[in-house]
């Protein structure tokens, strides 16, 4: 199973869930498009500021949205940003078809 991770600034900035949740649509549809069992979890920007497991991402992403992009949500898979703001539904299958191709490589 992969998961995947929606670092979401929504509790920082309130009008981003409308992007949360085009993501989490992205994301079930890749899902369930190409047949790959994944976990979804939601992380609040916030909870990364203070010391959560992605913290260099966090950082990365405030330098970013310094300079002008748009960085939220990122979106990781298995630890890996694979994404920022509201991904493309081709995109995301590559990358989870990538992600499960690498795993099943690396069992063999």
């Amino acid at each position: 199973m992969l998961n995947v991770v929606i670092i979401s600034a929504a509790c920082c900035v309130p009008g981003m869930v409308a992007f949360d949740e085009q993501s989490r649509k992205v994301i079930d549809k890749a899902i369930s498009e190409t047949g790959i069992i994944a976990k979804i979890t939601i992380v609040p920007a916030t909870s990364i500021m203070f010391g959560g497991a992605y913290r260099k991402i966090m950082n990365d992403m405030i330098q970013m949205n310094n300079k002008g992009k748009t960085v939220a949500p990122a979106i990781l898979i298995n630890g890996v940003v694979v994404s920022y703001g509201v991904p493309k539904l081709e995109d995301i299958k590559k990358a989870l078809i990538k992600f499960t191709e690498n795993k099943s490589n690396k069992e063999k």
